[in-house]
């Protein structure tokens, strides 16, 4: 089958590699959407080149798939359906033992190892094809027939945004910051909106982020290379920002973010900051609240039950659809700003 290989920096080839088998309690997918993640962006510009040489990476984790095949032991799935990554949990290590399934260290992948050398955890939804355990691992969710493909495959983007709005329990009239408007800042700002946030605040560099915050209805839209936006969020909200939000990996945001967020106020980490040197004396006058938020497929049952019943449109953001031949461009257009989120078509 054909697949999305890294073999470098910022260098993605298609490649020919062997098309999973079907195994007792697995299911095989024909994969028809799979999203280009920040992450994604992040890992194959990285410098860790040995691993990516070593591995030859296929990424991909935001994705929607069709069964094909349905393999021995394997109950409630069909030729047909349609289906995303859920938790896959093993049920018995300390975490699941407690209910904390998304902490699970017994089950990190529900992907059995293809033949040919491709290790498993390395082995993504950018190529036609992919295996997952539903039986053992209760790896994948079903997808209702009124959810589109294009929505489904933001299920686990949109899981991450939900995130901060669960953990740091923001309520309605809640002021709330979002540092950062790329695609998870985006569907942040969509879940705050649903949980009634106001006002909503969008920082970013990039005008046309800007622009789309505000055409899915920021209440303000700042220009972090146009002022000072931490007093900007200060005069706007009177004290500080509620809940102050991170979708961003600058350091120097985790440092100041800490003083756009009110006293007792809460700062949710949700993108992946670089190492930095903190003062703790922030926390400390201010009795701030830092929590992460990455929740591993925690809130993927209600990204999809907020799509289904259409309280959040994820649509919008999607700014191209390209064909799997076309993986290096879409990485391209998307290191050159051109595109938002592009969705690869295999």
């Amino acid at each position: 089958m054909k697949a999305a290989v890294v073999t470098g920096r910022r260098r993605i080839e298609i490649r020919e590699i062997p098309e999973p088998k079907i195994l007792p309690g697995t299911v095989l997918l024909k994969v028809n959407l799979c999203a280009i993640c920040g992450t994604d962006l992040v890992f194959v510009d990285d410098q860790r080149l040995d691993n990516i040489n070593k591995f030859e990476a296929v990424l991909g984790h935001e994705w929607v798939g069709e069964v094909v095949e349905v393999g021995a032991g394997v109950t409630g799935w069909s030729v047909g359906d349609r289906a995303v990554d859920f938790r896959a949990s093993c049920g018995q290590c300390y975490w699941c033992r407690r209910g904390l399934y998304h902490l699970c260290t017994g089950a990190q992948t529900g992907v059995p190892a293809f033949e040919g050398g491709i290790p498993t955890s390395m082995t993504g939804a950018m190529a036609q094809y992919i295996l997952r355990s539903p039986q053992s691992l209760k790896s994948i969710m079903h997808v209702p027939d009124c959810v589109s493909d294009e929505e489904a495959a933001m299920t686990e983007p949109l899981n991450v945004a939900l995130a901060p709005i669960y953990e740091a329990g923001i309520k309605p009239g809640d002021s709330v910051a979002i540092l950062g408007a790329g695609h998870i800042g985006q569907l942040t700002l969509l879940a705050a909106r649903a949980a009634g946030a106001a006002p909503v605040i969008v920082t970013d560099r990039i005008k046309s982020r800007l622009d789309k915050a505000l055409e899915l209805g920021a209440d303000y839209a700042l220009n972090s290379d146009a002022g000072d936006v931490y007093q900007r969020i200060i005069e706007i909200t009177g004290v500080g920002a509620d809940v102050v939000i991170i979708c961003v990996r600058g350091a120097d945001v985790l440092c100041q973010s800490m003083t756009a967020a009110r006293r007792e106020g809460t700062v949710a980490i949700v993108g992946f900051p670089k190492p930095a040197e903190l003062d703790p004396i922030y926390w400390l006058e201010k009795h701030l609240k830092i929590i992460a938020c990455e929740p591993f497929l925690r809130y993927n049952v209600q990204a999809l039950k907020m799509m289904e019943y259409k309280r959040i449109n994820c649509r919008p953001l999607v700014s191209a659809v390209m064909p799997l031949a076309d993986v290096q461009q879409a990485f391209d257009s998307l290191y050159q700003g051109k595109n938002a989120l592009v969705m690869l078509k295999p």
